[in-house]
């Protein structure tokens, strides 16, 4: 094996190592649930509904996102899974979409949703994508949902999109950066729109 073909050999090797590594970490219930060609990208654990257990959010990715966008032009969804834990300590998948994480190649010169803690938040039975970008361009794209007891499912509650420019202040103390625009969608007195069929699109 030539030096070549042995660097790229032991990057893939690396590669799968630490996926496998962090998504190692999520419960191994879990973890076979994954739909088949997907990896790990985030998770976060929380309290999803009203029963005061453990859930999961995962986000899964194709390993390969970023090729299949430059050869095709568009990059592979990037499903939201939501998992809830059973009595017996196991979990099941109970609901997925495939339109609330931005793919790859939304984002302009950067990833809009990247791996790590700042993606997904869950906090008193509501959960919220966080899409952001913060290179060439500035603009963050918040989506919450709420679980609704007497539907015994997740809806939409709302989006927040914010564009940040550049600050024309002569002030030295100023911020860098300024409010450009803000747009906020309200599920608030609307026909409850279900989680898996929510699509920011």
């Amino acid at each position: 094996m030539d030096a070549l073909r042995k660097n790229a050999f032991l990057f893939t090797l690396l590669c799968g190592v630490f996926t496998t590594a962090h998504a190692g970490t999520l419960p191994k219930n879990i973890i076979g649930q994954i739909p088949a060609g997907y990896e790990v990208l985030s998770y976060k654990s929380g309290e999803l509904n009203d029963d005061k257990l453990e859930d999961f959010l995962v986000a899964v990715h194709k390993a390969d996102e970023k090729t299949i966008a430059e050869k095709t032009g568009k990059a592979p969804r990037r499903p939201l899974l939501l998992f809830i834990q059973n009595s017996d300590g196991t979990y099941t998948l109970a609901k997925r979409n495939d339109h609330v994480i931005f793919a790859v190649d939304e984002g302009g010169q950067c990833d809009p949703f990247e791996d790590g803690e700042e993606g997904l938040a869950i906090k008193n039975h509501y959960f919220t994508i966080q899409n952001s970008v913060a290179c060439g361009s500035h603009w963050t794209d918040f989506i919450t949902f709420r679980y609704d007891p007497k539907l015994r499912d997740w809806i939409f509650h709302k989006r927040v999109s914010e564009t940040w420019v550049m600050n024309n202040s002569k002030d030295p103390n100023a911020d860098a950066l300024v409010l450009g625009s803000r747009r906020l969608e309200s599920g608030k007195g609307k026909p409850p729109v279900p989680f898996e069929k929510y699509s920011a699109d």
